[in-house]
C-alpha cells in the first residue's frame, strides 16, 4: 500500500514539473539583436532627436543665405492742385498720359556683412549640426544599455518564475495525494500544513516575480513602440558564449572610450562651438555697410535724378563688448567642462571594470556540472521524501536550498550580462 501511494505521488509531482509553462495568447519572443532592430526603427523618441539633426541642417542652410536687398517707394503724390501747379513748373507724363505732373522717389540697399560674418555663422552652425548627431549617438547608447539591460530582467525574472510555477503546479499535484492520505488518517497534520504554508510562500514569489515582469514589459512596450498587450520573452544566449572582456588593459578601455563616447566629443565640440561663437562675436564688432541706389523724379534741380550711397554704423559706444566677453568666458568654461568629462570617463571605465571582473569570477565560481544536475537531485530528494526515505524537515531545507541555488544561478547571469553592458556603456564600444 505504501509503495502504490508513493508511486502515485511521484507520478504526480513529475507530471507537474514537465507541464508547468507560461502561457500568453499574444506573445512575441524576442533575441536581444530583433529587440534592438524594433527600438531603432520605432522608438518616438530616437524619431524625435533624428529631426533635430534636420533641424540643424536646416539652419545651416539658413545662415549660408544672403540678406535680402531693400526696396522702397516715396514721395509719390496722388494729386497735383491748381495751385500747386500755379507756379508754372510741370512734369511730363510717365508713360503714356499717366502721371503727368506725379513726383516719385525709389530707393535700393543692400546689406554687406564685414568681417566675414557669413563664413563663422556657417562654420558655428555647422558645429551644431554634429552637436546634434552626436547627441543622437548619446540618445541611442543610452537608451540601448536601458533596453538591453531590461531584457536581461526580464530574463531572469521569467527564469525564476518559471522555476516557481513549475514547483508551485508540482507542489499542489503532491498535496493532493497528501490530502487524501490524511483524509484517511495514514499522515500527520502537521507535515500537511508545512507544505500548504510552503505553496501560500511559492504563490506569493510568484505573485512578486509577475510585477516585476509586467513593471519591464510596461518599460519594454514603450521602448520599442509595440502593442501594449504583447508579452515579450526574452531569449537570451549564455553568457559563457561571449568573448571574454579581460582581452582588454584597462587602459585600453579607457582610450577606447575617450575615442568613441558620444558625449566625448560632444564636450569636444561645445569647446569648438565656443571658438567659433567667439570668433563671430569678435566679427560683430566691425559695423556692416549699406549700399544703396535710388532715383528721384521731380525732387530735385535734375528731373531725373539717379545717385549712390553707402551707410554704415559709427562703432563709438556699441562695439559687441559684452558679447564678445560672454563668449570668452564660454570658451573658458566649455574648457572645464572638457576636463570634467575626461575624468568622469576615467573613473567610470576604472569602477566598472572591476565590478565586472568580480561578476565574471562569480560566473566562472559556478560548478556547470551542479548547475545542470540541480533540477535531477532535486526529483530524487522529492522520490525520497515520498518514500519516507527522508523527513519533511531535511525535504524543506531541500526546497529552500534549491530555490536559493536557483535565484542565485539567475542573478549571477544577470549580473555578468549587466556588467558587460555597462561595460559597453562606459567605454561607447560593443563588448560582447
Amino acid at each position: 500500500m505504501k509503495v502504490h501511494f508513493a508511486a502515485v505521488l511521484l507520478l504526480f509531482f513529475i507530471n507537474g514539473f514537465s507541464c508547468a509553462q507560461p502561457v500568453s495568447g499574444d506573445t512575441l519572443y524576442l533575441t536581444r539583436k530583433e529587440a534592438e532592430a524594433l527600438f531603432l526603427n520605432n522608438n518616438l523618441n530616437l524619431i524625435a532627436q533624428k529631426l533635430s539633426i534636420q533641424q540643424a541642417e536646416a539652419q545651416i542652410i539658413q545662415a549660408k543665405l544672403w540678406p535680402n536687398p531693400e526696396f522702397s517707394i516715396g514721395e509719390l503724390n496722388l494729386w497735383a492742385t491748381k495751385r500747386q501747379l500755379s507756379s508754372g513748373e510741370s512734369l511730363p507724363p510717365l508713360a503714356g498720359n499717366f502721371g503727368n505732373n506725379r513726383q516719385i522717389s525709389a530707393e535700393l540697399e543692400q546689406l554687406i556683412e564685414t568681417g566675414g560674418k557669413r563664413k563663422k555663422r556657417i562654420a558655428l552652425e555647422s558645429v551644431s549640426r554634429d552637436m546634434a548627431q552626436q547627441h543622437f549617438a548619446e540618445l541611442v547608447r543610452e537608451m540601448k544599455t536601458g533596453l538591453r539591460k531590461n531584457l536581461y530582467g526580464l530574463s531572469y525574472h521569467q527564469s525564476f518564475l518559471l522555476v516557481l510555477k513549475t514547483q508551485h503546479d508540482a507542489l499542489g499535484q503532491l498535496l493532493i495525494g497528501f490530502e487524501n492520505q490524511y483524509s484517511q488518517g495514514n499522515l500527520n497534520k502537521t507535515e500537511l500544513f508545512r507544505l500548504k504554508a510552503l505553496r501560500l510562500e511559492l504563490g506569493q514569489q510568484i505573485v512578486e516575480a509577475q510585477k516585476e515582469i509586467h513593471q519591464l514589459q510596461k518599460e519594454l512596450t514603450v521602448l520599442l513602440n509595440i502593442p501594449a498587450g504583447s508579452y515579450l520573452v526574452a531569449d537570451m544566449p549564455d553568457p559563457a558564449s561571449a568573448e571574454n572582456p579581460r582581452r582588454w588593459s584597462l587602459s585600453e578601455l579607457v582610450a577606447m572610450a575617450h575615442e568613441n563616447r558620444p558625449d566625448a566629443r560632444i564636450s569636444v565640440m561645445e569647446n569648438t562651438w565656443a571658438q567659433k561663437k567667439y570668433e563671430l562675436e569678435y566679427a560683430e564688432r566691425k559695423p556692416d555697410l549699406t549700399l544703396g541706389a535710388n532715383y528721384d523724379r521731380g525732387g530735385n534741380f535734375l528731373r531725373n535724378f539717379i545717385g549712390f550711397g553707402l551707410k554704415m554704423d559709427v562703432p563709438v559706444f556699441n562695439r559687441n563688448q559684452g558679447a564678445i566677453l560672454d563668449s570668452r568666458l564660454g570658451i573658458e568654461r566649455s574648457r572645464v567642462g572638457a576636463e570634467q568629462k575626461t575624468k568622469q570617463i576615467e573613473a567610470e571605465v576604472t569602477l566598472t571594470f572591476q565590478d565586472l571582473q568580480k561578476s565574471l569570477e562569480a560566473y566562472q565560481s559556478l560548478d556547470s556540472a551542479c548547475v545542470s544536475d540541480l533540477d535531477q537531485v532535486f526529483r530524487v530528494y522529492t522520490q525520497y521524501f515520498v518514500q519516507r526515505q527522508i523527513s519533511m524537515l531535511q525535504y524543506l531545507d531541500f526546497f529552500e536550498a534549491y530555490l536559493s541555488n536557483k535565484r542565485t544561478i539567475f542573478l549571477t547571469i544577470r549580473q555578468l550580462r549587466d556588467n558587460r553592458e555597462e561595460l559597453s556603456y562606459v567605454t561607447g564600444t560593443e563588448i560582447n
